[in-house]
């Protein structure tokens, strides 16, 4: 399976730690979406927004029990479904994490930046979240 990724798991150490991927991602862009930073937390989630776009990486291939542990990690804040996202022009069926309906008033108006997380919150976050793979 493809899993198109917007947040923490852009980070090649984080995806690894969370499911044992450690390939390269392809810059792919999903449209009719925006991302915010959820409050009170360092990471981000997206929901479905006409006239926006998030940038994010396209994973290829994806085993079964990959996904499973990403289903643990996203937990219940987030549903997995299939979208469509665009790498170079070329469309790819994906997955990818959104917010769950029930959480959208966390998500916050302002950018979440991949470069702020790397720079101020990956260190705590990669110390403190108890979603990583064992």
């Amino acid at each position: 399976m493809d899993l198109f990724v917007y947040g923490t798991l852009m980070v090649p150490k984080i995806m690894r730690a969370v499911c044992g991927y450690a390939r390269p991602g392809l810059p792919a862009r999903l449209w009719g979406h925006r991302r915010g930073r959820l409050a009170g937390e360092t990471y981000p989630a997206i929901v479905p927004s006409i006239g926006h776009h998030v940038d994010g990486l396209l994973y290829r291939g994806v085993s079964p029990r990959q996904i499973r542990q990403l289903d643990r990690f996203e937990g219940p804040m987030y549903r997995r479904t299939l979208v469509r996202v665009e790498v170079d022009g070329v469309r790819f069926r994906s997955a990818v994490y959104r917010l769950a309906p029930t959480y959208y008033r966390r998500l916050q108006r302002g950018a979440w930046s991949l470069q702020g997380f790397v720079a101020r919150d990956r260190a705590a976050f990669v110390t403190t979240y108890r979603g990583f793979h064992g």
